[in-house]
């Protein structure tokens, strides 16, 4: 059937072939609709993509080369110093969050063991929340992807019944069953089908690859946290 009506598209329509661009135009304003509202989708996602994956690779690197200078420091001091430098660094915000209550615990004047179990607690609560707060700053947009590549197929499948449903009133209005007849509107619907899918698939590839790749960096930083406590614990 389908190689049919792939054959009767270059050979009639007033003896020019049609091409895919030719059925666009010629598609009703609601399988129009459709198209440009799935192409939107697709324009927007690849956007998002491309940015989002020079973003958590800058990140990423970013993270690495900070978390090396932390521990080569030597100090606390000498570390803080030198978090101005990785302003791109999400563990920067982490790291700074873990100062404040090291500084806020030192400045009690508490005995060692009171000291060390009001910071371990504070500590951990205050380096989770800036962890999370990182972690959603990163997965920000990602929530556009993971809806395109949900709803793009039910979009395109809509295109699809409407396409379809045309070429059964053009049956009724023609009294015609012929291939002639009906091989439009299929053709129409293939289009927003495969529209549908070329903007769903890359958009849940992305949104995977992006997930796992926060979840890891998010997993690096409550590493880069349990070291920061034991380290932080020696020096109250």
């Amino acid at each position: 059937m389908q190689n049919s009506i792939f054959l009767w598209l270059v050979s009639e329509s007033s003896g020019a072939p049609l091409s895919v661009w030719n059925l666009i135009e010629q598609a009703g304003w609601v399988v129009r609709f459709v198209m440009l509202l799935l192409a939107a989708a697709s324009i927007v996602s690849w956007t998002i993509i491309l940015g989002k994956f020079w973003e958590l690779r800058a990140a990423k690197r970013a993270n690495q080369e900070f978390s090396d200078a932390v521990w080569a420091a030597g100090s606390l001091e000498t570390a803080k110093s030198l978090a101005k430098n990785y302003p791109q660094a999400p563990l920067t915000r982490v790291f700074d969050a873990g100062l404040q209550e090291f500084a806020k615990v030192s400045d009690l004047k508490l005995p060692r063991e009171q000291a060390v179990e009001i910071f371990e607690s504070n500590l951990g609560r205050s380096m989770e929340k800036s962890i999370n707060v990182e972690a959603s700053a990163m997965t920000k947009s990602l929530q556009f992807l993971a809806t395109t590549a949900s709803a793009s197929p039910y979009i395109g499948l809509f295109g699809t019944v409407w396409g379809i449903m045309t070429s059964f009133i053009n049956i009724t209005a023609t009294g015609s069953s012929t291939l002639k007849a009906v091989a439009p509107g299929i053709a129409e619907a293939l289009i927003a089908t495969a529209i549908g899918l070329f903007a769903a698939i890359p958009a849940t590839i992305a949104y995977n690859f992006f997930a796992s790749n926060v979840k890891r960096m998010s997993d690096s930083m409550r590493h880069f946290a349990s070291e920061f406590m034991n380290t932080a614990k020696r020096s109250l």
